[in-house]
């Protein structure tokens, strides 16, 4: 394989390196007619964000969102289905010629062709001509699973190109956790009580037993759950914890953030666990990060629509403002910042010369003499 791979979650979600992420599209969603799943109303609310350790979000804010709409469901295959036949799109999967798949979720013969993985997370197989249309691998189809089931092996630049295309957008991290928790917003489960998922009441689609030796089925699926197999929480939204982790709108925290930008997901998936015994604790604060071009078994997303809100800003990009300022000026630098919500000192093309220059000397000075 040409590319380099990594784990940013051991047995979480495979995530593809040296990845170039860029920003969603600003462009207003267009008045034609929404396509994919059906919106749900969510209503203008202001509730306490994060809240759990294990769940990957341990501090808390309080976050006002405006009236928006989200995606019922995920996007499913026969909704991405239609978005390909009308644009000719390929997913970064499809183009890069393979992805990462369950083992157990392979046929043998898949398995026995597919000798490369993950060597800290060896359940993650490399499984050539899987994408979204082959979910596990050549000789695996979407028979039956057309109309119920989330497409995957979707990356945040699919996503984005998809709900562009459906006249929606990404959802901001606080649009989809606060969406995920109906109408009872303390709850970190999207049902209308706190109670921990248990076995004869599971109600979200999750890992029981020894990952990833044993999957004890008890909530009746060993991968990939139809998109309804639930009921919905009070706002009328489904399978918003665990079955796959979603894509948001927000930049993630990573630790390189300018070399290697990473994107939110939310929601944890199948592979994930009741109390963060193994991998994430699946609740609806649930998040982790991944660079844009990264896709898998257990990654797909959904939609929202409105003005949108919640969401954290990418600090600026200086080549972009030196680039704008270059070619219109000031006025075109401070344009740019004030469509993008973005705030920060602008340079004329002389000052970031005299910036540079300033840099290069304090640089030059503080070097120790060579011995």
């Amino acid at each position: 394989m040409p590319r380099m791979y990594r784990l940013l979650c051991l047995g979480c979600l495979p995530a593809l390196c040296g990845s170039e992420a860029l920003e969603p599209s600003n462009q207003k969603a267009s008045k034609k007619k929404r396509r994919g799943p059906a919106l749900r109303k969510i209503p203008a609310r202001t509730f306490l964000m994060g809240g759990d350790e294990l769940s990957g979000a341990p501090g808390t804010k309080q976050i006002s969102l405006q009236a928006y709409a989200i995606d019922e469901t995920p996007v499913t295959n026969s909704h991405f289905r239609e978005f390909v036949k009308e644009t000719k799109f390929k997913t970064d999967a499809e183009r890069y010629g393979w992805s990462f798949v369950l083992n157990s979720s392979l046929s043998q013969a898949v398995l026995r062709e597919s000798p490369q993985h993950i060597e800290s997370a060896p359940h993650w197989v490399a499984v050539e001509n899987a994408w979204w249309r082959h979910p596990e691998g050549r000789d695996s189809s979407l028979k039956d699973r057309w109309e119920d089931y989330p497409v995957v092996h979707i990356s945040w630049t699919d996503a984005n190109a998809y709900c562009e295309w459906a006249g929606k957008r990404l959802p901001t991290e606080a649009e989809w956790e606060n969406a995920a928790r109906g109408k009872r917003k303390e709850s970190l489960y999207p049902w209308e009580d706190s109670d921990v998922p248990g076995k004869g009441r599971w109600k979200m689609n999750i890992w029981q037993g020894r990952f990833p030796f044993e999957n004890l089925l008890e909530d009746g699926y060993h991968a990939i759950s139809p998109v309804k197999a639930y009921p919905a929480n009070s706002y009328g939204v489904f399978s918003t914890v665990g079955n796959v982790w979603e894509w948001t709108s927000d930049p993630f925290p990573g630790s390189r953030p300018e070399e290697e930008p990473q994107w939110t997901l939310k929601g944890g998936s199948f592979i994930d666990s009741p109390a963060g015994e193994f991998n994430h604790k699946a609740t609806v604060v649930t998040r982790m990060g991944n660079t844009a071009d990264s896709g898998s078994y257990n990654t797909g997303f959904r939609c929202a629509s409105g003005k949108g809100g919640g969401g954290r800003k990418r600090p600026p990009d200086q080549k972009v403002l030196e680039k704008l300022a270059e070619e219109g000026g000031i006025e075109a630098v401070q344009e740019f910042l004030a469509k993008s919500g973005q705030s920060a000192q602008v340079f004329t093309p002389a000052e970031l010369q005299k910036t540079r220059e300033e840099l290069r000397k304090q640089q030059d000075s503080s070097r120790s003499p060579e011995l």
